[in-house]
């Protein structure tokens, strides 16, 4: 499961080349400059963007939860995670093939014994 950190709104940097994901269905979002930061602003209300609180927010991955998360992973975290699968898939095999000797050995013995 992808990990939920807060939606950082018009802040967003993870689409291509560090460009927002983060959409304004009103098309009302606009960046302006107060004193030395940059403010984004909603024409539609004339404020502040609000960020995922609104509800014309939506992310262009289609990553943001209703309840304002941001749940959109980089392309090369997804590896990663396939990557640990694996391992975790080889170490169970050498589990299973030392059960399977420990059987063997249980059973020679057993015979043995007769």
């Amino acid at each position: 499961m992808a990990q939920k950190t807060l939606c950082l709104g018009p802040k967003c940097a993870f689409g291509p080349n560090s460009s927002s994901l983060f959409r304004c269905g009103k098309k009302a979002l606009k960046p302006t400059i107060r004193g030395n930061k940059i403010v984004f602003w909603c024409t539609w209300l004339n404020d502040e963007c609000i960020g995922a609180k609104c509800q014309y927010a939506y992310c262009e991955a289609r990553a943001m939860t209703p309840e304002g998360y941001c749940t959109y992973k980089a392309p090369g975290e997804e590896e990663a995670g396939k990557r640990d699968i694996l391992a975790e898939v080889k170490k169970m095999e050498k589990e299973v093939i030392k059960l399977i000797e420990a059987v063997a050995a249980v059973k020679t013995a057993y015979e043995v014994h007769r």
